[in-house]
């Protein structure tokens, strides 16, 4: 274990600020708990729990404790007693099997910079998960734990993928829990009198994954955060006998029985809110930051500073972490980051030693962090003369600097036919450019591409409506943003520059929403929300973020066209010796093209494929976003895509024997459902606007065309 502080290069943060690393090679690490003299704890899931001391991590844990750690599952919370260390008590929650599968709080006593497991206080047990069910019952276990300001103990447990429990008074799981330090159950909780015995200690519920608690220091409020599931990641304030809705909703809703998130993001922002804290008004930071609740992203490797009293207010506050799990304050007021660095136990993905804690400071000396995180040099290495390192992006783009680097670049078009729809939004075709002397690879016809580093993505997207403040427009519209993907080794970089006006464009680096408008001739008004998405500086493949999804199908280079031969693209690269490949030519010039879905003369079942395709792909495939089973890709055949009668992950609506897609019936296929809805059940869950997607009636016939029973079962 790495015991030396060191600058960290890679995060980057505000003028002022520096970071440095702690401590590496931490194991798994879920949790950490900062003492006022200057001692952090850090939980590991496999049962240590750690002690950094002096600029070192102790090499004798504090304890060594029996758990099971299959997945998230775990030692998965710890903190001190709110009187440390007069009161020498840490309290950690974890899951055993001894003598079945369940939560266990307890209370340590230290002795020094060790507990005893003799010291072990059981304080409150939870349920028998294998009576609780789930689609993956060892994840979605919870874990944070925060005295309140009322010096109740809250615990926060997850609903273990198992949805409905969470809206159970006579279940655990899916709940923020509230105890008295000893473990007893306050009198003046919510469910006192009517719940039944444990559960009693239930205070909030209708939770999917809590990962983080904190409490306001000069008001008492209380957040926490809860980790989404396909459409919205949320901060919800705590309010006692609250419900939060899950499964039923997911992010916002119009129903008055749910409380409503405070602030909720899509997958277009983040995958995964993990730990946050507040950041004190009498903190030495600047004002930008004071009494701003921190947040933290696992997938997306950034924290954002959100203003309780205007949750609408949010801006970036660091990227460029590697997998945050928990955010904490020490005691000198820095902020403390756990990396994890690595997934959940899953034998198959999990990479072990990957963690870091990283502490943030304010120094005030904004040519001292300039120095410490100075980019690396442009290098001539990628197309367009863009820069490997995104913090060297320019903040500006003009017009006339954009077309000079574009018309003077390699650039092949492609992905023309399967792209994502959107309403009253143009799209160019997609096109990448290649840097000097770089070639792409295929390796088998019905494979993918790999694009070189350096390799550039750029879409284009224009409206086609009069605005005043959209003139003048081009031949197709007026363009409205410039997306483009930056490919690089081991990650890539997404970014986004919004045409301010015609001239010139504008870097997103938080995300913003953008609404245009039109009055048609008889007076209508026209309305259009686009989403701009914020700067993705931790982008791999198969890519996850929808924002800056592609394809690298190998048919997707291949475009049908109503008459004629195909356009492959993939030959032209064979005879300009632009593509690596031992295939011949001629098997290259047979692979089957892609299709236009708009196309009404095909067969619905390819249109509604290659919708899927360009639609639902980025999440719907393995190793994409999605908890879900099935895959959406056109290169996976029907048959083994698990599509037709494909299982649910969750969300079956309340639809009886629903199914992915269920023969003949419309009504309890989960797809036509999603796809038609206009609320947050619907599909893609990404999209800023409520139109229905013109794939529906012909995913709604191709359905009914799929069984042969009578009109009655059709349902």
């Amino acid at each position: 274990m790495c015991l030396l502080s060191a600058q960290v290069g890679a995060v980057e943060l505000p003028p002022g600020f520096v970071a440095e690393t702690l401590a590496t090679n931490l194991n798994a690490v879920t949790a950490i708990a900062p003492a006022p003299d200057g001692r952090i704890f850090i939980a590991e899931q496999t049962g240590r729990l750690l002690v950094w001391k002096d600029g070192a991590v102790l090499e004798r844990p504090a304890l060594t404790h029996h758990v099971t750690d299959y997945w998230e599952r775990g030692l998965i919370g710890v903190t001190l007693h709110s009187d440390f260390p007069r009161m020498p008590h840490i309290y950690v929650l974890y899951v055993t099997d001894r003598p079945f599968i369940h939560h266990v709080l307890s209370r340590f006593t230290f002795d020094g910079d060790v507990v005893e497991p003799p010291s072990e206080q059981i304080l409150f047990e939870g349920d028998d998960q294998s009576a609780l069910g789930g689609t993956v019952p060892a994840g979605h276990q919870g874990g944070p734990l925060r005295f309140g300001a009322d010096g109740k103990l809250y615990v926060g447990l997850g609903e273990q993928t198992a949805g409905e429990p969470a809206q159970r008074l006579s279940t655990l799981q899916g709940k923020i829990l509230r105890l008295n330090a000893d473990g007893s159950i306050p009198r003046d909780n919510p469910f006192f009198s009517t719940a039944p015995g444990k559960y009693r200690a239930i205070f909030g519920y209708g939770i999917r994954n809590p990962f983080g608690l904190a409490t306001q220091p000069e008001t008492g409020r209380m957040f926490f955060t809860d980790v989404g599931g396909s459409a919205f990641e949320e901060i919800n304030e705590l309010a006692a006998g609250a419900n939060y809705g899950w499964p039923r909703v997911e992010g916002y809703s119009t129903n008055a029985a749910f409380k409503q998130p405070l602030r909720a993001y899509s997958p277009l922002v983040g995958q995964s809110i993990v730990g946050g804290v507040f950041l004190p008004r009498s903190s030495a930071w600047p004002e930008k930051w004071r009494g701003k609740f921190l947040f933290a992203d696992f997938m997306k490797h950034w924290i954002k500073a959100l203003d309780p009293d205007s949750p609408t207010n949010v801006v970036t506050f660091a990227r460029g972490l590697n997998g945050p799990v928990a955010t904490e304050l020490a005691s000198d007021g820095s902020l403390l980051i756990l990396n994890r660095g690595a997934l959940w136990r899953d034998p198959t993905k999990f990479v072990p030693n990957a963690g870091s804690l990283v502490r943030i400071r304010y120094t005030g000396n904004a040519m001292a962090v300039a120095g410490a995180h100075a980019a690396q040099p442009v290098t001539n290495t990628v197309a367009l003369r863009l820069p490997a390192d995104p913090k060297q992006l320019p903040r500006r783009l003009t017009r006339s600097d954009w077309e000079q680097r574009t018309s003077r670049a390699r650039r092949w078009p492609f992905w023309i036919n399967t792209r994502a729809w959107h309403y009253l939004v143009g799209e160019s075709p997609t096109g990448f450019y290649l840097p000097d002397e770089a070639k792409v690879r295929l390796p088998a016809a019905n494979g993918n591409i790999s694009l070189p580093p350096g390799t550039v993505v750029v879409r284009n997207f224009t409206v086609g409506f009069a605005d005043i403040n959209l003139s003048p427009k081009d031949d197709n519209g007026r363009r409205i943003e410039t997306r483009f993907l930056v490919i690089g080794a081991p990650r890539s970089y997404g970014a986004s520059y919004r045409w301010a006006t015609y001239d010139q464009a504008e870097l997103v680096e938080d995300g913003e929403v953008a609404t245009f408008s039109s009055i048609d001739d008889n007076g209508r008004a026209t309305r259009l929300d686009w989403w701009f998405p914020p700067l993705d500086d931790a982008i791999s493949f198969p890519i996850t973020n929808p924002s800056y999804w592609v394809s690298t199908a190998a048919r997707d280079f291949v475009i049908a066209r109503e008459s004629g031969q195909p356009i492959n693209w993939l030959a032209d690269m064979v005879r300009r010796n632009v593509l690596e490949t031992d295939l011949g030519l001629n098997i290259i010039s047979n692979i089957p093209p892609s299709i236009r879905w708009e196309n009404s003369r095909l067969p619905p079942e390819d249109r509604v494929r290659s919708y899927m395709h360009g639609n639902c792909a980025v999440c719907h495939q393995p190793g994409g976003a999605s908890r879900s089973f099935f895959d959406a890709r056109i290169t996976t055949p029907l048959s083994e895509a698990g599509i037709i009668n494909g299982p649910l992950a969750a969300g079956d609506l309340g639809i009886a024997g629903a199914k992915i897609v269920v023969p003949g019936k419309p009504g309890k296929s989960i797809l036509y459902q999603r796809l038609k809805a206009t609320d947050f059940f619907r599909m893609p869950p990404v999209q800023y606007h409520n139109q229905p997607s013109p794939i529906v009636p012909v995913v709604e016939h191709w359905i009914r065309s799929l069984d042969a029973g009578t009109t009655a079962d059709r349902k």
